[in-house]
């Protein structure tokens, strides 16, 4: 049975934090790892893309944005469903390149997947708290 959110909390994940660009990161294949492992106790863990009305895994805002060379971009993001044992929920995530937003000229399959990815190490660190020290320490060391 997994355990609490307290208790997945005081897991220390930085042994498994590597670096990308110089931001910190939990691979999403660790976290499945750590989950299973009897300091968890998860015996299922999985996450599933969701996907829009034209079937694809990307959504996106009507809204429209101008980068610095006045093109016009959309903003991006994905939605999976997470399972860990008997719960399930949606949770989406923005399709970010560092902390600005992906633009129209630079999608493709693995910025998808890779927010994907982020968006399960998040929801997962959000609503267990496993690696909840990596996320909380991103929100007060960010810009406003």
């Amino acid at each position: 049975m997994l355990k609490s959110f307290n208790e997945l909390r005081k897991i220390d994940v930085t042994p498994y934090v590597k670096k990308r660009e110089g931001a910190d990161y939990l691979p999403y294949t660790t976290v499945v790892d750590l989950l299973h492992s009897e300091q968890c106790g998860a015996e299922r863990v999985f996450w599933t893309p969701l996907y829009n009305e034209k079937g694809s895994s990307l959504f996106m805002s009507d809204a429209t944005f101008l980068d610095k060379n006045g093109v016009a971009n959309r903003c991006y993001e994905v939605r999976i469903e997470v399972t860990v044992d008997d719960d399930t929920f949606i949770y989406s995530y923005p399709l970010l390149n560092g902390i600005n937003p992906v633009k129209d000229n630079s999608l493709n399959q693995n910025v998808v997947f890779k927010a994907m990815a982020r968006a399960f190490v998040k929801a997962i660190a959000l609503r267990y708290g496993l690696g909840f020290s990596l996320w909380s320490k991103e929100e007060l060391d960010a810009p406003d």
